[in-house]
């Protein structure tokens, strides 16, 4: 869940579930929905695809999307690519705020997205290469970090090497449990600030 002070995006892992969530959002000021396709669930999701791609004309917010090739979910690795490369087709040209899971699978994320030049992609809990944060900050990437990068070393490091011009928050609740995100950016001596103005700028974007 992407998250600034003011406004909170709530991010779904399937239409079905966006679908199922949108009348609670109507007329909340300070609350919006993604509608996602999230790639662990690729294999149960599958038959939805066209679904997603319906539903883009509702939102200006999509997430969670992406690849993920870690342990568990490698073994739909063609399936998830045919997936994303969809979607990532279906976002070219819409300004949209897109939040992007990459885990164990960074720069076929980035060749993908890259490719198909999504306009506002935001690498959601990014635990790639460092060497890959210049590439996607060249192409307009944010990340949005969250407690749990700050309290490891990795976490840290990565969050170093991310200009505050691109860096946004996450609680990434329930999956990550209570979060105080901004108390922890604090306490690595980050203006939170300026993560508010940098979300404001996107929402601005694409009103």
């Amino acid at each position: 869940m992407e998250q600034s002070e003011r406004v909170t995006i709530g991010m779904t892992n399937s239409p079905s579930h966006y679908l199922m969530g949108r009348p609670h959002f109507y007329g909340l000021r300070h609350s919006r929905l993604a509608v996602g396709f999230h790639p662990q669930l690729v294999r149960q999701i599958n038959s939805e695809l066209s679904t997603f791609v319906s539903c883009l004309d509702s939102t200006s917010y999509v997430g969670e999307i992406g690849l993920d090739f870690s342990e568990d979910y490698v073994s739909t690795k063609p399936l998830q690519i045919a997936c994303f490369e969809k979607i990532c087709s279906n976002l070219k040209g819409k300004s949209k705020l897109v939040s992007i899971h990459s885990r164990k699978a960074e720069r076929e994320t980035v060749e993908i997205i890259n490719r198909n030049e999504v306009s506002i992609p935001i690498f959601h809990w990014y635990s790639g290469p460092l060497s890959l944060i210049p590439q996607i900050i060249e192409f307009g990437g944010y990340f949005s970090v969250n407690e749990a990068m700050t309290l490891s070393e990795k976490g840290r490091r990565i969050i170093s090497k991310i200009p505050l011009d691109r860096l946004l928050t996450e609680s990434d609740a329930p999956y990550n449990g209570k979060s105080n995100i901004l108390q922890a950016l604090k306490n690595l001596h980050i203006d939170t600030e300026i993560i508010y103005n940098n979300f404001k700028t996107l929402i601005n974007t694409i009103k």
